[in-house]
């Protein structure tokens, strides 16, 4: 966990980079299904990149014009005791986390507007739709969490992202630790996978792995042998022989930071001759995309020379036709790699995410009309400091393959006849879906891959799945 000193430099940063008072919500409990039993609770990520361990309903007003934090938190009550411990008193929090004041968060709306008096506020809306309610009726600004035009202040918003995307030593650290952990996790998976057990059994190794180390999973585990799915939280196939096992899985640290990992491997663990050339394929185009990751790199060439090796590796095992240039222009590779490679990734697994392109694409740069390129998350042109996960994927969709638009419109430059065997390869299950993925850290003299420990050579791979036996 970053400690004290390294808290209070962001919040310095930060009253430096705004011009007018910011309210910021940690936002509260959540129920599950009744009132009082709640989901785990979980800061929203803005708030957690200024304060460590915050309270569920803390809020925290900066001042740059004195320079103040204000830490509202709820009023210390015998009951706090009776049901949740000892409750450190509000000069014990003022101490802990090096601010201004503390004050009672019941006087929030009245406290604030005390301070200010008709100076303007602003605020950012949050995960918590009760504490952006709040938050929106103490600013007066129109904020709704799942409209990124309406999430906050353009300004602030600018402001937030320059020093959230610029990890710090203390949040570098937590990272590793969190790629640790998920490393652990995915391993695990991989030597206790096995024909005839179910998908459920080993999303338990996973996730049980995250919590002995202190860790939750930082999104729902995606563990199928439907990898071609790309967001499948269903556990519940059970592992054929001849199946591939796609995890998608990363731990979150207690400070929030995280990892994001994919790896894909043979149930049998051997790599069948097909799944073999279809993984060469897309580590190539991993290992490609990793390699240009250097200060000034536009991520969108990126996500482009993944592209070409892949197009140029479906080329030469005969489902693509073609130059690697026309099929790359025409958009016939997003066939079999619809998505973009890659996000931003930090104290949010797709960091930042619900705050829009406005600080993921780059002054001037907006997304591609084309199908799959269109679905690129990030195009800014990277800098040190800047994490994102470069994850290419090869997948056989059947409703892709077998839409006659796309049959149509691609039907000089894909092998459709060759894709049809793919598909109902496994005994007509289908071949699924490969994909490689891990963190990356631009840095001065160029990369640093946070997750590298994770095996994906596929002799290392092979070697693992099945080793822990029945």
């Amino acid at each position: 966990m970053p400690n004290l000193q390294h808290f209070k430099s962001r919040r310095k940063e930060f009253l430096s980079a705004i011009d007018t008072p910011v309210l910021l919500m940690a936002g509260g409990w959540i129920s599950r299904n009744y009132p009082a039993n709640w989901s785990p609770f979980r800061a929203d990520s803005t708030f957690l990149f200024f304060f460590a361990h915050p309270e569920p309903n803390a809020a925290a007003l900066f001042d740059p014009k004195d320079g103040s934090v204000t830490l509202f938190l709820d009023a210390r009550t015998p009951e706090d005791a009776l049901w949740h411990g000892p409750v450190p008193s509000f000069a014990d929090m003022k101490k802990a986390h090096g601010v201004t004041a503390v004050a009672d968060r019941a006087q929030l709306a009245k406290e604030v507007a005390k301070k200010l008096g008709k100076r303007k506020l602003r605020t950012i809306a949050i995960a918590d739709p009760r504490a952006s309610a709040e938050a929106a009726a103490i600013t007066g600004e129109p904020l709704d969490f799942y409209k990124s035009a309406n999430v906050g202040d353009r300004d602030l918003l600018l402001a937030i992202a320059k020093l959230r995307n610029h990890r710090a030593p203390d949040e570098v650290a937590e990272m590793r630790i969190a790629a640790s952990v998920t490393r652990e996790a995915h391993t695990v998976a991989m030597a206790r996978t096995r024909a005839g057990i179910y998908e459920q059994e080993l999303v338990g190794h996973v996730e049980g792995t995250f919590a002995r180390n202190g860790c939750v999973p930082a999104y729902g585990t995606i563990l199928s042998v439907r990898g071609e799915v790309l967001h499948n939280h269903a556990h519940d196939n059970m592992l054929l022989e001849t199946d591939l096992v796609l995890l998608d899985a990363g731990a979150e640290r207690a400070s929030g930071y995280c990892a994001d990992v994919t790896r894909t491997w043979p149930v049998g663990g051997r790599f069948s001759p097909e799944a073999r050339d279809v993984y060469d394929i897309v580590l190539a185009a991993e290992k490609a995309a990793i390699e240009a990751v250097k200060p000034g790199a536009r991520y969108r060439d990126i996500h482009t020379l993944a592209c070409r090796v892949i197009t140029d590796g479906l080329v030469q095992i005969g489902v693509m036709k073609g130059s690697t240039d026309a099929l790359v222009e025409s958009g016939a590779h997003a066939l079999f790699f619809p998505h973009g490679v890659g996000h931003l990734i930090g104290l949010d697994v797709h960091d930042m995410e619900a705050f829009g392109d406005l600080i993921s694409y780059a002054p001037g740069r907006t997304r591609s009309p084309q199908f799959g390129t269109g679905y690129l998350r990030l195009d800014l042109d990277m800098q040190p400091g800047m994490c994102c996960t470069i994850e290419p994927g090869i997948y056989f969709v059947p409703a892709i393959l077998r839409d006659p638009k796309f049959k149509k419109q691609f039907k000089g430059q894909v092998n459709f006849a060759k894709a049809e065997q793919f598909l109902t390869m496994n005994s007509l299950r289908g071949f699924g879906g490969i994909r490689i993925e891990d963190d990356v850290l631009c840095t001065d003299g160029g990369h640093d891959v946070l997750t590298a420990a994770v095996p994906k050579e596929r002799v290392a791979v092979e070697a693992l799945v099945g080793s822990a036996g029945a």
